[in-house]
C-alpha cells in the first residue's frame, strides 16, 4: 500500500490510559519501578490544573454528586470529571519532531460515571495560539514537539472548543504490535472489505481474516486501526476509538504477569505532565473506572464543518473547516451531558 511505511503506530495511545489505570494491582514495589519508567513533565504554570490541582480526589462514589463545577477561565471545568489528552505522535524519523496524528480526549467522568472517547481530526483547520491558522496536527510540530508541542495542542483545543484539559499523554512510536500480542490480542468486528486489507497488508501470515469478529493480533489490529483505503478519516478515528473498547475488555481479563509485561513495554514511552501521586490516585480506583461503560463521540461531527482548499506552506491543502459554536456545543454536552457548568467555578478559600 502506497506510503504504508510513512504511517507509523498512530494510535499507540489508545494503550495507555488503560495500562495506568491498572499499575496500582501489580503491588508497591512493582507498582514503582513501573511508574520510574515513564517520562515527567513537571506540571506548572498554565500546565498544572486551574482548579484544585489534584485530580482524582473525588474518586467514583458519592463525593462526586458534591464535587465542584464551573467556568473557569473561561473554559468548562467539573472537579468530577478528569480530561486527559492522549497524543500519538508520529515521529519515526531522527530528529524530526512528528506531528500528533492522533488525538484522542479520554474523560474519566466519576459524576455520570462513564469513560468518555472524543477524538479531534487531523485536519480540523483551527487558530492555533502564538502561531495562526492550520492544521490541527500541525500544533504539536510548529511549537517545537515534545512537553512544548503537547502543550500547544492542549491550549488549541481548549481556545477552540472551550473545555478544560487537566493532563497530557504523549505516546512515542513504537511496540505496538508488542503490546497487544502481550495481551493476547483485541477482539474486532470487521467488515468484508477492512477483513481483505488487513489480510493483505497487516504482515500477520495468517492472512485469515473475513467478514465477523475475531481476535486481532498485534499486526492485525495496528493495521485495522491505519486503514485509509476505507472511508475517510472519520472511520480511521472510529477505528482507534474501537481498539482502545477492546483493549479495555481485554485487561479486564488479563492475569497480572501480564499486565505487568505490557506495562513493562510501554511506560517507557511515555511522557506525561501527571504527578506518579495523580497516577495512583487513579490506579487505586482502576476496576471501577473499567467497568464504566464507554461512550464515543468525534469533532467535528456530521454538519460540524465545511470542507475547503487553503494555502498552507504555498500549496493548496484540504482541510475540515469547523462551526465552532456547533463543535464547543457537541463537545460540552457529551463531557458534561446536562450538568453543563454555567456559574463561574469558586476555588476554595
Amino acid at each position: 500500500m502506497i506510503g504504508k511505511k510513512r504511517h507509523t503506530l498512530r494510535n499507540v495511545s489508545i494503550l495507555i490510559l488503560s495500562l495506568l489505570m491498572l499499575t496500582a494491582g501489580i503491588g508497591c514495589v512493582y507498582a514503582d519501578s513501573l511508574l520510574n519508567r515513564i517520562n515527567y513533565a513537571e506540571p506548572q504554570g498554565e500546565e498544572s490544573s486551574q482548579a484544585t490541582g489534584s485530580l482524582f480526589e473525588n474518586e467514583s462514589g458519592g463525593e462526586a454528586d458534591n464535587a465542584k463545577a464551573g467556568v473557569l477561565g473561561g473554559l468548562y471545568h467539573d472537579d468530577a470529571i478528569t480530561n486527559i489528552l492522549l497524543l500519538g505522535v508520529d515521529d519515526y524519523q531522527a530528529n524530526d519532531t512528528g506531528r500528533s496524528d492522533s488525538m484522542m480526549l479520554v474523560s474519566v467522568d466519576t459524576r455520570h460515571k462513564k469513560i468518555k472517547l472524543t477524538s479531534f481530526m487531523r485536519d480540523l483547520y483551527v487558530a492555533i495560539p502564538g502561531i495562526g491558522n492550520n492544521r490541527l496536527n500541525a500544533a504539536y510540530s510548529l511549537a517545537g514537539g515534545k512537553i512544548k508541542g503537547a502543550q500547544s495542542v492542549v491550549r488549541t483545543l481548549e481556545s477552540n472548543f472551550g473545555v478544560d484539559i487537566d493532563r497530557y499523554v504523549i505516546i512515542d512510536n513504537a511496540a505496538f504490535n508488542k503490546i497487544i500480542d502481550r495481551l493476547g490480542g483485541v477482539k474486532v468486528t470487521l467488515t468484508a472489505a477492512e477483513a481483505k486489507l488487513v489480510n493483505q497488508y497487516s504482515g500477520d501470515p495468517r492472512r485469515n481474516l473475513t467478514a465477523g469478529t475475531f481476535t486481532l493480533s498485534g499486526a492485525q489490529a495496528h493495521y485495522y486501526s491505519r486503514i485509509r483505503a476505507i472511508g475517510d478519516d472519520f472511520e480511521r478515528t472510529e477505528r482507534q476509538r474501537k481498539v482502545f473498547s477492546s483493549i479495555v475488555d481485554s485487561l479486564k481479563g488479563s492475569s497480572l504477569p501480564t499486565i505487568y509485561s505490557a506495562l513493562a513495554d510501554t511506560l517507557g514511552l511515555v511522557t506525561t505532565n501527571m504527578a506518579k501521586a495523580e497516577i495512583l490516585s487513579m490506579a487505586s480506583n482502576s476496576l471501577t473506572y473499567l467497568n464504566y461503560p464507554i461512550s464515543q463521540d468525534r469533532i467535528p461531527g456530521n454538519n460540524e464543518y465545511t470542507s475547503e482548499t487553503v494555502k498552507l506552506g504555498g500549496t493548496g491543502a484540504d482541510v475540515l473547516v469547523p462551526k465552532l459554536d456547533k463543535c464547543k456545543e457537541d463537545v460540552a454536552k457529551f463531557i458534561f451531558e446536562n450538568d453543563i457548568p454555567s456559574k463561574t467555578y469558586q476555588n476554595a478559600g
